[in-house]
């Protein structure tokens, strides 16, 4: 696994395994989906170093933000894409295969297969 995203990338990864390894997503599905990331505001860097108030920001299509906001964090809404990173995952299956992913969010990508 691996992503473009500055102060979010621990971020992302975590999610992209957490939707392979605990959720059984495939790693398109896991690339695809929306994303969210704690990040401090203007600034884009700096997520880890408070205290300031951090926003939660969700990818549009996250599903979370209602719930979010019932909990009392401070939510926006961001176009997909913007500033969630390129991500790219490959996975060993269980035949020893090599599957992979490559981000839409990017404007490029390839994947490489073999058998």
């Amino acid at each position: 696994a691996g992503t473009m995203g500055g102060d979010s990338q621990p971020q992302i990864v975590a999610q992209l395994l957490g939707r392979v390894l605990a959720s059984g997503e495939s790693v398109g599905e896991a690339v695809a989906a929306p994303r969210w990331r704690l990040h401090p505001g203007e600034t884009g860097f700096g997520t880890w170093h408070g205290p300031y108030e951090v926003d939660v920001e969700l990818e549009a299509g996250a599903p979370w933000s209602a719930g979010l906001a019932e909990r009392g964090h401070a939510v926006a809404q961001t176009e997909a894409g913007s500033g969630f990173g390129h991500a790219h995952l490959i996975e060993i299956d269980a035949e020893g295969h090599a599957v992979g992913a490559a981000d839409p969010r990017a404007e490029t990508g390839t994947v490489a297969c073999t058998s």
